[in-house]
């Protein structure tokens, strides 16, 4: 998912950063079966780690419709300012939800 999200890939037109946000979308409802499983079938996830992810969630539920705003608003040809704030949300929930992510399946692992 964090391929799109890459340094190297930050220079490219904004429809990468689209496509980075879209891999989030997808990453974040693939994860969250992960958790669901984890925390409230098989409880191999300790209590802690499900409740971190339940607040990431509530976070992720405000912040990606925010993301899809200012990156639709960022692909005005020279609006740079939305652009790199586009970049930066995408790349902070893609960050926080990659780490949950190993996270989780590190506990549940083929489990599901």
């Amino acid at each position: 998912v964090l391929s799109g999200c890459s340094l190297a890939q930050q220079s490219k037109p904004l429809s990468v950063t689209g496509e980075s946000l879209k891999a989030a979308g997808d990453q974040f409802v693939a994860v969250a079966s992960v958790y669901k499983h984890g925390c409230d079938v098989s409880k191999a996830i300790p209590q802690p780690q499900c409740q971190e992810f339940r607040v990431f969630g509530e976070r992720f539920k405000v912040a990606y419709p925010l993301a899809i705003g200012v990156w639709e608003s960022a692909r005005s040809p020279g609006d740079a300012a939305a652009q790199g704030e586009a970049e930066r949300v995408i790349l902070g929930l893609a960050t926080d939800l990659s780490s949950l992510a190993v996270r989780g399946m590190a506990l549940v692992g083929d489990k599901r």
